[in-house]
């Protein structure tokens, strides 16, 4: 399951990164702010994408078909415990009854990787100013596509879930240099998982 969910990733890693590029200003930071914005936050949004095919009836994600399910038990075979997918699976029921539209699912992705307190950023006001556009822009599209009282709460419960997912990319990164320690794991590991993750046994 490992390999699997490896290669998953590190498909789920590419499509980020193509994402990341479309988004607006982003190109006009420096190549290594770039790198350290995509590394820092990719497992969030790769959590953030994933919640478009979280099932809440069973709990499950999809890819691609039904035929391609996965569900909590899946992930644990690949090295993860409950520490990382109990809260995991919480946040996706939370967004899931948020009932985003597409429109601010890709904002609030957006909004995620540029997020100006990110380790290694060196233009951390630059990083902030394309951030404080999409806020806004996510802002107004709340107001005129969500009537109020619906309006009222839902950009600060959009920005919480952020929070939220910092925490899961701790307990993911613990996870993650667990597994990655242990030589039989790495090998089975992809070159761009190991390249954004890190590889603890070189």
């Amino acid at each position: 399951m490992l390999p699997h969910l490896a290669d998953l990733v590190s498909y789920s890693i590419q499509k980020v990164i193509g994402f990341a590029k479309m988004i607006p200003g982003f190109r006009d930071l420096a190549a290594e702010d770039q790198i350290a914005l995509l590394k820092s936050s990719v497992i969030e949004v790769i959590m953030l994408r994933s919640n478009q095919s979280f099932s809440l009836d069973d709990m499950s994600w999809s890819c691609g078909s039904e035929d391609f399910k996965y569900k909590v038990d899946d992930v644990t075979q690949a090295g993860h415990n409950m520490e990382l997918l109990e809260p995991l699976v919480k946040f996706q029921v939370g967004l899931k009854k948020l009932d985003l539209h597409e429109e601010e699912h890709v904002l609030l992705m957006a909004i995620c990787i540029l997020s100006p307190d990110r380790p290694g950023v060196l233009d951390k006001a630059l990083v902030e100013a394309i951030q404080d556009r999409l806020s806004s822009t996510l802002q107004t599209y709340i107001l005129c596509k969500h009537p109020p009282p619906g309006s009222r709460l839902l950009y600060p419960k959009m920005i919480q879930k952020l929070a939220d997912l910092r925490s899961l990319n701790e307990e993911h990164s613990k996870q993650y240099r667990f597994i990655s320690f242990k030589p039989e794991h790495s090998t089975m590991l992809t070159p761009l998982v190991l390249e954004v993750f890190g590889n603890e046994i070189s």
